[in-house]
């Protein structure tokens, strides 16, 4: 029995070391950020822990990360960058816990944007799980902006946030693994999270009709938190080609049968709206052009008291989601999902490939149609 103790104490002993190790040889990356700038070259950046002393001497420099610093490198492409980046860097760098991968508008706008997130997933032990942010400035500003307001963990902070905001319907949930899947070769054109970071310096003023109608850097708030995510990116099979607002990703999420509750007004009432199931699509590629059908069905929870009639619902719901599939066909992106439906009426990829369906996407016609069930509150 003692024997057996002892060996037990020397294994502690023996893998305590070696993790107490791998930690000293190693910076573990939090949040990969990805810049193209004026000259074309391309500036990488990873926001990693910093020991204590690391941290208070940054503080003192006026660049204090809350324990976290950031490393930059330059070079002619993303691959140049981060071999100059591994190369300059005092310790190996561990992608296996990577939470976001931020990727600046210029850089997401780039032909080579699908090869860029194929380049990011082959980096060594890289975490495919991360979020993809699509940030509408600068990536680098993003991650430099981004620390734990709550908690000491920007790796947990980070997670717990972009859960929290997918869950409530502002953002999608696209990860690099999904987004290299679907902007590669499916029927579904991938949107991405989209970022920024708001200096508080104007005086954003909330729509008019819809304050939920913004996008992320200009968020009508005041907070010690500048970083925010809301809205999405969306991609048109090849790169990122436009900004989706929060309130149009939050009928996407309604229109997939996932969200928490949409708030909208209707009549003077405030109603939050869920959806009893994902939205009914179908296509028509007989017709010319093509026809583009939805069928949603909801139910409204209104207050007690308030007067409100199905018809201004539906037509307030139909009109919004019309609205929305016409600024996504403007941006030849089949964020819906349209194309998963008409393929199935092909019998061949050459079939399929020869119709041409992101033109006749594009052209096509849509028809909404939205049944709600109004339940008091």
């Amino acid at each position: 029995m003692k024997r057996l103790l002892c060996v037990l104490l020397l294994l502690c002993c023996f893998f305590s070391g070696c993790t107490g190790r791998n930690v000293e040889e190693e910076l573990l990356v939090i949040v990969l950020a990805i810049d193209r700038i004026a000259s074309g070259n391309v500036t990488v950046a990873v926001k990693v822990p910093a020991n204590t002393s690391a941290a208070g001497n940054s503080e003192e420099d006026g660049q204090g990360q809350s324990g976290y610093m950031q490393l930059e490198a330059t070079g002619h492409s993303f691959t140049d960058a981060i071999s100059m980046l591994n190369a300059t860097t005092p310790r190996r760098l561990n992608f296996s816990q990577v939470r976001e991968v931020v990727i600046g508008d210029e850089a997401a706008r780039q032909r080579d944007f699908a090869q860029l997130l194929t380049q990011i997933d082959a980096l060594p032990r890289f975490r495919c799980s991360a979020a993809v942010i699509i940030c509408r400035s600068s990536a680098l500003s993003f991650a430099e902006n981004q620390k734990p307001i709550v908690g000491m963990r920007l790796s947990r902070y980070a997670e717990n946030t972009l859960a929290n905001y997918a869950g409530k319907g502002f953002t999608p949930d696209t990860d690099l693994c999904a987004g290299r899947r679907d902007l590669c070769g499916s029927f579904r054109d991938p949107l991405f999270i989209l970022g920024d970071v708001n200096d508080f310096s104007g005086a954003d003023e909330p729509n008019a009709e819809n304050s939920l109608s913004a996008e992320a850097g200009a968020l009508p708030r005041q907070s010690i938190e500048a970083v925010e995510m809301f809205g999405a990116a969306a991609t048109d099979g090849v790169s990122v080609c436009g900004y989706l607002t929060g309130y149009e990703m939050a009928l996407l999420h309604l229109m997939g049968g996932h969200v928490e509750a949409l708030a909208v007004q209707a009549e003077g009432a405030p109603l939050h709206v869920t959806a009893s199931g994902p939205a009914a699509l179908s296509v028509d590629v007989t017709s010319s052009p093509a026809v583009l059908r939805v069928d949603l069905r909801c139910e409204a929870k209104y207050p007690q008291g308030s007067q409100v009639s199905e018809t201004a619902v539906q037509a307030l719901l139909e009109r919004d989601i019309l609205s929305l599939i016409a600024h996504l066909q403007a941006l030849r992106c089949d964020g819906v999902g349209f194309g998963q439906t008409a393929v199935r009426r092909f019998l061949t990829v050459q079939d399929w490939e020869a119709f041409g369906w992101r033109d006749v996407y594009a052209a096509a016609q849509v028809q909404v149609s939205v049944k709600v069930r109004l339940r008091g509150s």
